[in-house]
């Protein structure tokens, strides 16, 4: 796909190989994309598509097999694991069907921790999560730990999370699994509310029609590859 916009992600015949004993999966057979600055893009496929698979690479979680795996200008392929680890925390934000809320701690605390993790002051951090909630209105319930929260509320302070160390690029992998119909759509239009006001990039894993209504952008994976790639729109400039 041609497009002017700054590609956050370049995949470049990008393959994925399991070994478990002496089966051997290709997850991941000869891939290429490009994901953009802007782009609200949803991954799509039946299951075994390669889907997460993908999804793992783009947000360095993994490395490929072969071909390569741009990541704001970084090859996964020639990097540590630590260097790795220290994109995911300073350039990428990940929403996960399972929420991964640490359960010990209240919302404002599960969205200072990757702030904490960057080293901002407390008092800074606490200012910015606060802020974060209120925006996805939940600045009533910063003191409340996950078990108080119902799952859409948990998704949005996961949401809250993935923002408030403001990435580039978020990442959500079936972000409403678990969630029923009214807070699906909810999610997402909080999401697309994100992208449209602050320029968060998001890509999506997805089998929810839900979530494909709202993507502006949907790439069909079919038994490791690309098998088709449709811009739904394009917001005016």
């Amino acid at each position: 796909m041609n497009d002017a916009r700054d590609a956050l992600v370049v995949v470049e015949d990008a393959t994925k190989t399991f070994t478990t004993g002496r089966l051997e999966v290709r997850a991941l057979r000869g891939i290429s994309l490009e994901i953009h600055e802007g782009d609200f893009l949803a991954l799509v496929g039946p299951s075994g598509s390669g889907k997460t698979t993908l999804l793992n690479l783009v947000g360095a979680l993994d490395r490929p097999t072969g071909g390569v795996v741009r990541v704001l200008g970084r090859d996964l392929s020639t990097m540590k694991k630590s260097a790795r680890a220290e994109l995911r925390l300073r350039e990428l934000g990940f929403v996960f069907q399972a929420y991964n809320l640490v359960p010990v701690l209240t919302a404002v605390e599960n969205v200072e921790f990757v702030l904490e993790l960057q080293g901002l002051g407390a008092s800074a951090r606490r200012s910015r999560a606060l802020e974060v909630l209120a925006e996805l209105g939940l600045a009533e319930l910063a003191d409340r730990r996950p078990n108080e929260l119902s799952g859409g509320q948990q998704q949005r302070v996961a949401v809250a999370r993935a923002i408030a160390a403001r990435p580039k690029l978020v990442l959500a992998d079936e972000p409403t699994a678990n969630l029923d119909g009214a807070s699906a759509e909810q999610l997402m239009a909080l999401m697309r509310r994100l992208h449209d006001e602050h320029d968060v990039t998001f890509v999506f894993s997805t089998h929810d029609p839900r979530v494909v209504a709202h993507a502006t952008r949907v790439v069909t994976l079919v038994d490791g590859k690309v098998s088709s790639d449709v811009e739904k729109e394009r917001d005016a400039a």
